[in-house]
């Protein structure tokens, strides 16, 4: 497997992906069912909701298939203290969702991850049109059926974006840190399925981010075990994007020598340039200025064709990985011209690694709150953070992502239900 990954990379994803689930089996025939549903939603002309201020807050969030910028809030039981939960059933609430512009990009494989069957398991929410979005962050316990589940404590998790939801929770360690989402019709990825415990009194909010910091972690770890693939340098393009940073800081903890050039746009330059992650830091206007010397390493977090090209044109890429909006059409054109790349995913490399070398979610935390503190990120990530409740804000935010006009603050979504 490590020959394969060295020199066929993509041949060495594949099985990763499979059993990490995130390619699924049947895969032609989901896709096929994926086109048919877009067929069908695009032909039922249903009414755009263009405002929400009218909407019920406890609720689903749902975006239209084929259509995410028309949104529905779907409402729920708002009566969760007599809500009726079955054996090992537990009722969680958000606490702080991380609200990004991501939510919308599962339209396009929301039946081949089968994330309806993650959202809704009981099949109560989604139609064939509107689909329930998914979203990481931690949800507290209001209510628990469960022995080892206590009310009150918070657990991070890949949640639904909804008010609340009710989980049956199975295979929790003896220190109640671990568990998992007992969905047995699920057949998506498995790291969904993982609830982690957090401290309670956990003020961080860039802790919201640790699905990408794990990326990072292991990441790092695997170059270092392929010896960096003979490269003297990692560019990595969207630099002022969590998961740009977090990979080039991972890096730099692993090997402060390795040296690490950040892509931005002219807007961010100034922002990305006060992390001592990285060591040179272009506008996608001047990339050509980098220096070029010998081989590079490429983490495109970005997926934009022209800057992709740009880098490709002039570095000299032993490796490259893809991850980002609209990334698998770029993956496609610029493979043609470096066979050395693939997709990067939390749900396949990320995971696989982990289980693969036994590293436990309890150290790679420990070492999330470490970077916390010493790049000061929750000062530079989130001073300008907005907590969102209600179905207006939401549906606000999310018509500001699709029209490209969000002003780049950090958003939590949190519910209305939530008491501290």
């Amino acid at each position: 497997m490590k020959f394969l990954n060295r020199h066929f990379p993509l041949l060495s994803w594949i099985p990763m992906a499979r059993k990490a689930r995130l390619i699924p089996k049947g895969l032609r025939s989901k896709i096929a069912l994926t086109r048919q549903t877009y067929v069908l939603a695009e032909q039922v002309r249903l009414p755009r909701l263009k405002d929400a201020s009218n909407q019920p807050d406890i609720c689903a969030v749902q975006f239209q298939m084929a259509r995410p910028s028309n949104m529905r809030f779907l409402p729920i039981d708002n009566d969760i203290d007599n809500l009726p939960l079955g054996e090992n059933e537990v009722l969680f609430v958000p606490f702080r969702l991380g609200a990004n512009r991501y939510i919308t990009n599962y339209s396009e494989s929301y039946i081949v991850l089968d994330a309806g069957n993650f959202v809704d398991p009981r099949g109560e929410q989604n139609t064939q049109s509107f689909k329930t979005a998914p979203i990481w962050g931690r949800c507290t316990v209001y209510r628990s059926n469960h022995p080892d589940i206590t009310p009150g404590s918070t657990y991070y998790s890949f949640w639904p974006l909804a008010a609340y939801s009710v989980r049956k929770v199975t295979n929790v360690d003896s220190q109640g840190f671990i568990g998992y989402q007992d969905l047995p019709n699920f057949t998506g990825p498995k790291e969904w399925l993982k609830i982690i415990k957090m401290d309670n009194d956990d003020a961080s909010h860039v802790i919201e981010n640790y699905e990408y910091m794990k990326i990072g972690i292991t990441y790092a770890r695997e170059l270092r075990d392929f010896d960096y693939f003979g490269a003297e340098r990692l560019v990595v393009s969207s630099a002022s994007s969590a998961s740009g940073q977090i990979i080039a800081m991972c890096l730099k903890e692993l090997n402060p020598n390795f040296k690490v050039v950040g892509l931005t746009s002219a807007r961010n330059l100034e922002f990305v340039k006060q992390f001592s992650y990285f060591d040179e830091v272009y506008t996608y206007d001047d990339i050509k200025a980098s220096p070029n010397g010998n081989k590079s390493l490429y983490f495109d977090a970005l997926g934009w064709d022209s800057v992709t090209k740009d880098v490709f044109d002039h570095f000299e890429l032993s490796r490259w990985w893809i991850y980002g909006e609209g990334a698998d059409k770029t993956f496609v054109k610029y493979l043609k011209r470096n066979r050395r790349g693939t997709f990067y995913t939390n749900l396949a490399d990320s995971y696989i690694y982990q289980i693969r070398n036994g590293i436990t979610d309890a150290e790679m935390l420990d070492q999330c709150r470490s970077m916390i503190e010493k790049y000061n990120l929750e000062e530079l990530w989130y001073s300008d953070l907005r907590t969102i409740s209600t179905s207006k804000e939401v549906f606000d935010l999310y018509h500001a992502f699709i029209s490209n006009t969000h002003t780049g603050e950090r958003v939590i979504y949190q519910s209305p239900l939530y008491k501290a």
